[in-house]
């Protein structure tokens, strides 16, 4: 009797049955055709009642963070169109805004109030020895030196300078050659500096001028 041929072994060969495989090229033939059939040979069976149900609950979307959506609207390319005449009135808004702040705001019982602020003259006075320079550094003029030069009397070892300043408290020093940190001698109020040094404390009193 002649044997019927499978058709996963006709397919298994195909057109390039007509050449002569190697041994190697024979085996995965053979384990191809082998997994053919297994797979011909298993029975149909229907699906587990709620599979469907569970793959297309596992596919829903996912709900997206607030903050990933606000990131990425951010990011999204956009075109804005400015009309002139609708931009005018928000300037003029914003200027007369800014104008009122600066008038009512803070700090301004700092400036004095009408912008007039009163000085008082304030001398000061310093007698060292065999100094080359000296200035008067403070936080009435942020510790600077340049700021407040002195100048010499005809004895040669005493310095004055007059300074009008606002009515307060002021800390000061004077500072003699550009390195030596030296404290008023006639100020019976001192504050220390953090850095091993002592600044004096002045008062300045709107009534009558001070003399240091």
């Amino acid at each position: 009797m002649e044997r019927k041929k499978d058709p996963f072994e006709q397919l298994a060969q195909g057109p390039s049955a007509k050449f002569e495989n190697t041994p190697c090229e024979n085996n995965e033939n053979q384990e191809i055709l082998a997994l053919k059939r297994l797979i011909h040979s298993m029975p149909e069976k229907e699906a587990p009642a709620g599979l469907t149900e569970s793959i297309l609950s596992s596919l829903e979307p996912k709900i997206i963070p607030r903050w990933l959506l606000i990131y990425r609207w951010a990011l999204r390319p956009r075109t804005v169109t400015f009309q002139p005449l609708k931009l005018v009135p928000a300037a003029m808004v914003l200027v007369l805004g800014l104008a009122i702040a600066i008038q009512f705001g803070p700090g301004r019982e700092d400036r004095g109030g009408t912008g007039h602020e009163e000085l008082i003259p304030v001398t000061f006075t310093l007698s060292y020895q065999r100094a080359e320079r000296v200035s008067v550094v403070g936080s009435f003029n942020q510790w600077n030196p340049a700021s407040h030069k002195m100048h010499q009397l005809g004895n040669r070892n005493t310095w004055v300078l007059e300074l009008r300043l606002p009515a307060g408290r002021h800390e000061y020093a004077f500072l003699v050659d550009g390195k030596v940190v030296v404290a008023d001698q006639s100020s019976p109020f001192y504050q220390s500096d953090g850095f091993g040094n002592r600044n004096s404390v002045l008062f300045v009193n709107r009534d009558e001028p001070a003399n240091i």
